[in-house]
């Protein structure tokens, strides 16, 4: 079918600004809030309640299959079954921006942020859903890992142009609400862009059909290995970053860490937000290579990049706290913390790409006319992983940090946690049939050999 419509190049440029807004909607939040909140709240700010508001907001992402589940099937003959969703979704989330703009009180400052968070990446998690829909409907197979590396790519870039080149300006300039207006803005003009994609007709299901197929989603072993792989390859991406930078910032004398309290001693919120910043910088290099490398070779062997990047990704999550054993202050923790987040964005983000690849495989295999579902499913097991990972990491930090003083040792526990939810995320890979994911070529090289 997608042989039927041209895929211009204009399509292309327009999901990468829908991206780029993702990316501020999404880097905002995580590489600004906690310095925002450091600024407001006298220099310092409560870690573990942070990553709870941080897992409320993520929440949305963990169940945006029930848009996926509706746009593959309600629609409308006039605009289409995917840019009603897209847009009546991202003007909702732009809203709730624009009203943060206007109203955050200090008071009860972490309840706010939660509502506030939950409502505009309700917006945006519903929203991606359905375009990620029709990304697979328009995106020929042979195109759709190049396609998924630039969306990926992009939207990483808007994480740092919003939560970190942005997030410093409106920071130091005190006018932060001023950016989540603006914010909100984009977020309504994006969505609304999507509309100059021409969609495919709707294909018509029976309600008996339909029911029946969705009952094939739960009952089918082989859609529960997918199902595992994504939920446990995604708990480790927030939960690792968020601890490691602060091991690098301790060690440097920025901050310190007691209990769950994280204290500035070395300048103040706007210092935080340029330390911040510069580590974003380097994973931010690590991420465009890991998604540019693992978009090329992911349009060649699926199965053998993500078993590359796994096998690497594992004991890096082991030495990550070795340098910072052996220095502290100066600027070898510094050289260190910066080369490491540079290896921790390529792994991370070419996972990111070939898995987003894979699962389009899977569910235009499994489910050729429920797709949107079945991948929105997949994605969401995969947010609900990451999800589960931060919230576990406030936990396990809370617990450990009862009987442990040193950081240093509580993020080595934490990191042996990734290590072996990335371990058994991999096991559970390698019992997926390569027939259902791998590229052609690939499988006719293998069988043949």
């Amino acid at each position: 079918m997608n042989n039927e419509i041209e895929y211009k190049r204009s399509y292309t440029l327009i999901f990468n600004l829908f991206y780029l807004c993702e990316g501020f909607s999404q880097g905002i939040p995580f590489l600004l809030w906690p310095q925002y909140l450091a600024k407001i709240l006298g220099g310092s700010y409560n870690i573990a309640l942070w990553l709870i508001v941080y897992s409320i907001g993520n929440i949305p992402w963990a169940i945006k299959v029930i848009v996926g589940l509706i746009s593959d099937k309600v629609g409308s003959k006039k605009y289409g079954h995917r840019f009603p969703w897209i847009f009546s979704f991202g003007t909702f989330g732009g809203i709730w921006w624009i009203l943060m703009g206007l109203y955050l009180p200090i008071k009860d400052i972490y309840l706010w942020l939660a509502i506030y968070y939950f409502n505009t990446q309700l917006g945006m998690a519903f929203s991606d859903t359905a375009l990620d829909g029709l990304i697979l409907d328009v995106t020929p197979k042979e195109r759709l890992a190049r396609v998924q590396g630039y969306t990926w790519t992009v939207m990483f870039l808007g994480y740092g142009v919003g939560g970190m080149v942005l997030g410093l300006i409106f920071l130091s300039l005190d006018m932060m609400p001023v950016l989540f207006i603006l914010t909100g803005v984009l977020m309504i003009v994006s969505s609304a862009l999507t509309r100059k994609v021409k969609e495919y007709p709707l294909e018509e299901m029976t309600r008996k059909e339909f029911g029946k197929e969705l009952i094939t989603i739960v009952t089918k072993k082989r859609n529960w290995k997918a199902f595992g792989y994504n939920f446990f390859t995604n708990i480790q991406s927030l939960m690792l970053l968020n601890f490691f930078m602060y091991v690098v910032l301790i060690s440097m004398g920025v901050i310190d860490v007691k209990s769950t309290i994280l204290t500035i001693i070395s300048g103040g919120a706007v210092d935080l937000q340029v330390w911040s910043s510069i580590f974003y910088v380097a994973n931010g290099v690590g991420i465009i290579i890991g998604s540019l490398i693992s978009g090329k070779f992911g349009d060649v062997s699926r199965r053998k990049t993500v078993t590359s990047i796994i096998f690497i990704y594992v004991p890096a999550c082991l030495i990550l706290v070795v340098p910072f054993l052996f220095f502290s202050g100066g600027i070898p923790p510094l050289i260190f913390g910066l080369t490491l987040l540079i290896l921790l964005g390529a792994l991370q983000n070419a996972l990111v790409v070939v898995n987003q690849t894979m699962r389009g495989d899977l569910a235009k295999n499994y489910y050729p006319k429920l797709k949107s579902t079945f991948f929105a499913l997949l994605v969401s097991l995969a947010n609900f992983g990451q999800n589960v990972g931060t919230f576990l990491g406030a936990l396990l930090f809370a617990l450990f940090a009862m009987f442990l003083s040193d950081f240093n040792q509580i993020f080595f526990l934490l990191s042996v946690v990734c290590a072996g939810t990335l371990t058994l995320s991999l096991l559970i890979f390698r019992t997926i049939p390569r027939e259902d994911y791998e590229l052609k070529s690939e499988l006719e090289r293998f069988y043949k050999v």
